[in-house]
């Protein structure tokens, strides 16, 4: 079955994430990918909020943001970008026209990625860049309480994300001539259950994981994580939430 994330319906709570882990590795890569030079043109494809945009905002003098949720681009309103909504597979723009493309934590969503990166060598300048990053569940190298609690999340992701390695050959395979991954960040967190709760982190907003399950499935894992927060309790002790998720980063350049 597809499993496809609502955007519209989680734009609200969507930031959570920003206000709860550290992105510094993240956006340090960032910064070494665009370079010291002026740019002229940046864009994001699945700019969800803008918090991204926002990182860049200074760096080109014209930053577009293109995504196909309108309650995601309501609000990325104010980032100072100009704001596209539309698919990732077919950028309205012309071709030649941008120095750098962004995808952070959005390649998953997009229905077809070989088009996404053909479309994304097409509007690249000459020497132009790429720079995507997120999961890969194929490494096999992440612990994440919602794959613990809410099982089905697991194969969902292995289905839905794309392997590294598979991101560089379809990047080779679209006309880019140098392709190179590393691991950019890695986020281990531990949070009490009573504390997640409370936070909004067991909520289906918080991440796409939990948004493409059924309520059914979600309803199960939330009962999952309570019943083993009673047996804890019983045992004298406190139930935790514990994370190991290993993001990686893939440039492409012309």
């Amino acid at each position: 079955m597809s499993r496809v994330t609502d955007y519209d319906s989680i734009a609200a709570g969507y930031d959570l994430r920003y206000r709860n882990y550290d992105y510094g590795e993240i956006k340090n890569a960032l910064e070494s990918f665009l370079g010291a030079g002026a740019l002229d043109r940046i864009l994001e494809a699945g700019c969800g909020t803008g918090y991204w945009l926002r990182a860049v905002a200074n760096r080109a003098r014209s930053v577009v943001g293109l995504d196909r949720s309108a309650e995601m681009i309501t609000r990325a309103r104010g980032s100072g970008a100009a704001l596209v909504r539309g698919r990732a597979e077919a950028f309205p723009l012309a071709g030649g026209s941008v120095d750098r493309i962004l995808c952070i934590n959005a390649l998953h969503h997009f229905s077809d990625r070989e088009r996404f990166l053909e479309e994304c060598f097409r509007v690249l300048k000459p020497g132009g860049g790429f720079f995507a990053v997120g999961l890969d569940p194929h490494a096999e190298r992440d612990s994440w309480w919602i794959y613990d609690y809410f099982p089905e999340t697991r194969d969902i992701d292995l289905r839905r994300y794309p392997a590294v390695r598979d991101i560089r050959s379809a990047l080779v395979g679209a006309g880019f001539s140098w392709c190179e991954s590393f691991e950019v960040q890695v986020f281990e967190h531990t949070i009490p259950a009573s504390r997640a709760f409370e936070r909004g982190l067991v909520d289906r907003s918080f991440s796409s994981q939990l948004t493409v399950l059924s309520h059914d499935e979600f309803a199960a894992g939330v009962a999952r994580i309570r019943d083993a927060m009673r047996q804890r309790k019983d045992e004298g002790g406190e139930l935790q939430l514990a994370s190991e998720l290993h993001l990686f980063a893939v440039t492409g350049w012309m």
